[in-house]
């Protein structure tokens, strides 16, 4: 939640609104709110959105970052409607205007200024990275990493040998589906190189595409593959996200994360933090009247229960 800035938190869209009207008044306010709408949907992002353009409105007079992302899309979005006076995305590195951008942290970049230079592990000019090898060292895209191997190759050998009868191009449109970047198949090829068996349940994936590509050749009716179940539960279902550097169900994350609320003392699912960092439940969230919005059928300020293409609106009384 946003704290300190008079009307971001009851109204963040129309502070936002508010401040690129008074940059650049001749651009219709109707126009800025359909951009705001267009990149900061949600409410969390509005108000990080009107923070972050209250701290520092001179953003919209001089493009620069540092700042979030979503101010970045925002001036490309009001360039895009027409605006003069609002700039661009100003690049930190050489301060061009962009249509485009490429962020580092907190700044935003041009496509040249923002990939990182290092010195090549292989050919020591100084370049953009392209890949990282199998130790982590940086390579120029003249100097790829594997030896000239390919990837999914390697990968058809290991799926191979443990069900022969596999078609080679097979596993290669399979490796290619879950590892669309040569960089993503190199470390995928590394991963199952040096642990074979993470295609047969054994150990952890060391990478999500591990397990993406056994889904795929399980659909496939590749034999001897295993899906791997969840480490908490033990059922064997989409394992979503690591918690201690394993890999587990949605539910077991979920669970994994509940803390007390702040307000009511529910230990439920964290859904947001208050001015203070502490957690709220989802129920506090909702009931929050800085949550509420007024209601495009009754006019009340109330939660809201659906939004309608006339606005939002609030649950029916008694309900």
């Amino acid at each position: 939640m946003t704290a300190g800035i008079p009307g971001a938190v009851a109204d963040p869209a129309g502070v936002t609104v508010d401040l690129v009207c008074g940059a650049e008044p001749a651009l219709d306010r109707a126009v800025v709110a359909a951009a705001v709408a267009g990149v900061a949907g949600g409410r969390a992002k509005q108000r990080k959105l009107a923070q972050a353009l209250a701290a520092r409105p001179a953003v919209l007079a001089d493009g620069r970052s540092p700042a979030p992302r979503v101010v970045g899309d925002l001036l490309i979005a009001l360039r895009k409607a027409g605006a003069t006076v609002i700039s661009p995305p100003a690049c930190a590195g050489c301060g061009k205007g962009l249509r485009t951008m490429q962020r580092r942290g907190q700044d935003w970049y041009c496509s040249v200024c923002g990939p990182r230079r290092e010195p090549c592990g292989a050919c020591g000019s100084t370049r953009p990275v392209t890949f990282r090898d199998r130790d982590g060292q940086p390579r120029c895209g003249q100097c790829p990493p594997g030896d000239g191997q390919d990837p999914a190759a390697i990968i058809a050998g290991i799926v191979a040998a443990i069900d022969p009868a596999v078609p080679a191009q097979s596993v290669v449109s399979a490796v290619q589906a879950v590892a669309a970047q040569s960089g993503q198949r190199h470390r995928l090829a590394w991963a199952l190189q040096d642990e074979p068996g993470l295609l047969t349940g054994a150990a952890q994936a060391p990478v999500p595409s591990v397990l993406r590509l056994i889904g795929k050749l399980c659909d496939a009716g590749v034999s001897g593959i295993v899906r791997p179940p969840c480490p908490r539960c033990g059922r064997v279902i989409h394992l979503h996200r690591q918690i201690g550097g394993q890999w587990s169900c949605r539910n077991c994350v979920a669970k994994s994360r509940f803390q007390p609320c702040a307000r009511c003392g529910a230990v439920q699912q964290v859904a947001v933090r208050d001015e203070q960092g502490r957690p709220l439940c989802s129920h506090c969230l909702i009931t929050d009247p800085a949550n509420h919005e007024a209601c495009a059928g009754c006019g009340r300020r109330r939660p809201v229960s659906v939004r309608s293409p006339d606005g939002p609106l609030a649950r029916p009384a008694g309900r």
